[in-house]
C-alpha cells in the first residue's frame, strides 16, 4: 500500500549509481488537439536528474513539428522529491501526500509556462500489493520481462486525477481542465533500450478512470499487444484491480490513430472503449535510449467522451532489433 512517505527519495544502496525515481504528468485539452507532459528522472546516487517538457498541438509525425520542447539533462538532483524547484524553470509539491501534486514552470526564454494542480480521485494505486493487484501471481509476463523494464520490478504507483490550470504556450494562452494519471516509480534501473511496454490511460471524470500497463510486441512488422501486466479502474471512487484487457490499434507507421480497448475488473464487470487521436508526437527526450509514440485520445464509452494518454515505449534496441536494415528479427 502506498504512503505519504512514497512521494519523497526512498531509503537505498548509496553505492548502487542506478538507483532511479521519476514523477510523471501529462495535460491535454482536448478540443484545441494539446497534448503535453512533464517527466522527471532523478539519480539522487549520482547527483543528477533529467527534466523533459513538452508540449505539441495536433498530430506530430516529426520531431520539428512538436511545438515545444525542453529537455535538460544533468540537472542537479533535488534533496527532496516531494518538495523542489529545478534551474530549468520547474517546480513540483506534494500536498496531501500521497494523492494530490502541484506542478509549475517557466521556460527561461518565454516559449513556454504552465501552473497545473493534480487532485486525485482515488488513493494511489500499488501494483506490487496483491491486495490491489490480482495480475500479480497471475501474469504470463515475469516482473524480469525486459520489454516492461526494470520499472516493474522496483516500487511504482500510478493515480488518476483531476487536472487543472493553465498553460502559455508561445504566446497563446488556454486552461487545463482534465482528467489523467499521474506516477512515480523508484529502485535500480539500467537502461538496456530493450523496452517495449504501453502506458494507457482512459478517463471519464469523476465516473470512471481506467489504468493498464501492457507489453508489447513486433510481429511481421505489426505492433501487438499482450495481456496487461497490471491495471485497474476506479469507477466513482473505488478502485479494482484489472483481471484482464484486451487492446488493439490502428496506426501510420509508429504513431496510433485509433484504438479498441476492453477490461475486465475483479467484480467481473467489462468495460469497452473505442479511441481516435486527437493529438500527439514521437517523444525521444524523456530518456535517450527511448522513444515514446504518444498520443491523447477522444475515447467513447456508453455514449459519452473521454480522453487520456496512450503511450507506446519502445527501447531504441528493441526497435533495431525488429523494424532496423540489420534486425536481428526482420521477417
Amino acid at each position: 500500500m502506498i504512503t505519504a512517505q512514497d512521494t519523497d527519495f526512498h531509503p537505498r544502496d548509496p553505492s548502487d549509481l542506478s538507483w532511479t525515481e521519476t514523477t510523471f504528468i501529462p495535460f491535454c485539452v482536448p478540443d484545441e488537439g494539446i497534448f503535453g507532459n512533464a517527466y522527471i528522472l532523478a539519480r539522487p546516487n549520482l547527483g543528477v536528474c533529467i527534466s523533459s517538457i513538452i508540449v505539441s498541438k495536433g498530430i506530430c509525425n516529426h520531431t520539428y513539428q512538436i511545438d515545444f520542447t525542453d529537455a535538460q539533462m544533468h540537472l542537479p538532483c533535488p534533496e527532496k522529491f516531494s518538495d523542489y524547484s529545478l534551474p530549468n524553470g520547474l517546480s513540483v509539491k506534494s500536498i496531501n501526500a500521497p494523492r494530490d501534486y502541484r506542478f509549475t514552470y517557466e521556460h527561461v526564454l518565454g516559449s513556454c509556462s504552465f501552473d497545473l494542480d493534480f487532485k486525485a480521485i482515488h488513493h494511489p494505486f500499488d501494483p506490487h500489493d496483491p491486495k490491489e493487484n490480482p495480475l500479480l501471481q497471475q501474469t504470463k509476463t515475469s516482473p524480469k520481462d525486459s520489454r516492461v523494464g526494470h520499472e516493474w520490478s522496483n516500487g511504482h504507483f500510478e493515480c488518476k486525477g483531476h487536472i487543472t490550470g493553465n498553460l502559455k504556450l508561445r504566446g497563446r494562452e488556454y486552461k487545463i481542465d482534465c482528467y489523467d494519471g499521474m506516477d512515480h516509480s523508484w529502485g535500480p534501473r539500467v537502461e538496456y533500450g530493450a523496452r517495449s511496454v504501453s502506458w494507457i490511460s482512459v478517463n471519464f471524470g469523476e465516473e470512471l478512470a481506467v489504468h493498464l500497463a501492457v507489453p508489447m510486441k513486433i510481429v511481421d512488422g505489426e505492433v501487438l499487444y499482450d495481456k496487461p501486466q497490471f491495471g485497474f479502474v476506479v469507477q466513482n471512487g473505488e478502485t479494482h484491480g484489472v483481471v484482464d484487457a484486451t487492446v488493439v490499434a490502428t496506426r501510420v507507421d509508429m504513431m496510433a490513430t485509433g484504438n479498441h480497448i476492453t477490461v475486465t475488473d475483479v467484480r467481473g464487470k467489462t468495460f469497452e472503449f473505442f479511441g481516435a487521436t486527437i493529438g500527439g508526437h514521437p517523444w525521444h527526450s524523456f530518456n535517450p535510449c527511448h522513444v515514446c509514440y504518444q498520443v491523447a485520445m477522444r475515447y467513447t464509452w456508453n455514449g459519452k467522451v473521454g480522453s487520456g494518454e496512450f503511450g507506446d515505449i519502445f527501447g531504441l534496441e528493441y526497435l533495431a532489433d525488429y523494424k532496423s536494415r540489420t534486425a536481428t528479427f526482420s521477417r
